[in-house]
């Protein structure tokens, strides 16, 4: 399923620090390894025609505010949200995405 795609982003939302990458997101990384940022400006520099997901990482406080961004940015991007207000259940989240070989939910 990501193979579809030829770029695939793990996007931080405003407000995540760290360790919501780092031991959260660490195993799906490990797994599929999607470039990580929090500067959605990247998709931008990415041709037009290449087919790009996102994968989005965001608190119900800043969700539809970095959705209306990306899509901005990158009309017809798949655009992946992972919307989770705790830290230890975004890591379950992504774990189980992670063992399951299941990038997007």
């Amino acid at each position: 399923m990501a193979d579809e795609f030829e770029y695939h982003f793990l996007i931080l939302a405003p407000g995540l620090q760290a360790a919501w990458f780092f031991q959260a997101a660490r195993r799906y990384w490990q797994r599929f390894q999607p470039i990580v940022t929090d500067d959605w400006a990247l998709l931008s520099y990415i041709p037009g025609d290449a087919p790009v997901a996102v994968t989005l990482l965001a608190r119900s406080d800043t969700a539809a505010f970095a959705q209306v961004q990306i899509e901005a940015l990158r009309p017809g991007v798949r655009l992946d949200m992972v919307v989770v207000d705790d830290l230890t259940l975004m890591e379950s989240v992504l774990n189980s995405r992670a063992e399951a070989s299941l990038p997007f939910g």
